[in-house]
């Protein structure tokens, strides 16, 4: 039975190590579709993003009914059950992620070429950037065991919040919307939507983080306030 228990443990951790490099590739594809001007590149990267998404919620069954399978038919120590637990909760925050990647694939598609996107394209760059070194870094700290990276990415969560707030002011205090049309008005929208989903990225690195944490020492800080500001 030991040895069956922990080949399932091990069919979970592969399937989410192999769900993890996906969501990195998602995030890699999306930030070349975010800096091609050509068409038919722009159109392959999209279905290559696509294709993937599709891969990710085939991998959140899988790992699901593994999860479910493990704990009904080995009954793991309470060490592997807070490690699978962890795993679980951080599969559910990496199908999200690939959400998020394909409202921002839509959204790009939308408003690549208009004046609007093009004058904060940079920014919006940097921002993707800092939101996928934070879910780098949080799944580096549950596969290599080490909590520095988990409490750094849960730290971090700040930074993204700020950018997001300082691009939206700078473009608003640049813009005289009453002059605008609606279309422009429309392409704005967009574009917070945009930001917001970057964001929200970045949450998920978070939760995958703090799930790290429950895994190697057992402390739930979903609600602690680690990291943030008093």
């Amino acid at each position: 039975m030991s040895g069956k228990k922990e080949q399932a443990i091990n069919e979970i951790m592969t399937s989410f190590s192999d769900m993890a490099n996906l969501v990195l590739k998602q995030l890699t594809l999306l930030e070349k579709l975010m800096n091609t001007s050509d068409d038919q590149d722009f159109n392959e990267l999209t279905r290559q993003v696509r294709d993937a998404e599709n891969l990710l919620d085939n991998y959140e069954v899988v790992i699901g009914e593994q999860f479910t399978n493990t704990i009904v038919l080995y009954q793991p120590v309470a060490s592997d059950v807070r490690r699978i637990v962890a795993c679980y909760r951080m599969t559910i925050n990496l199908e999200r992620i690939g959400d998020r990647i394909m409202n921002l694939t839509r959204i790009i598609e939308n408003i690549r070429k208009s004046k609007e996107y093009g004058s904060i394209c940079t920014l919006v760059n940097n921002m993707l950037a800092s939101g996928t070194i934070m879910v780098e870094k949080s799944l580096l700290s549950f596969i290599n065991a080490d909590p520095d990276f988990a409490i750094w990415t849960i730290k971090n969560d700040s930074v993204i919040d700020e950018m997001n707030y300082k691009l939206l002011v700078n473009d608003i205090n640049k813009t005289s919307l009453d002059d605008e049309t609606r279309q422009i008005v429309l392409r704005y929208v967009e574009l917070k939507d945009m930001i917001s989903n970057i964001e929200r990225i970045a949450d998920h690195a978070t939760n995958i983080a703090e799930a790290s944490i429950y895994s190697m020492q057992g402390t739930d800080i979903r609600h602690t306030g680690i990291g943030k500001d008093k």
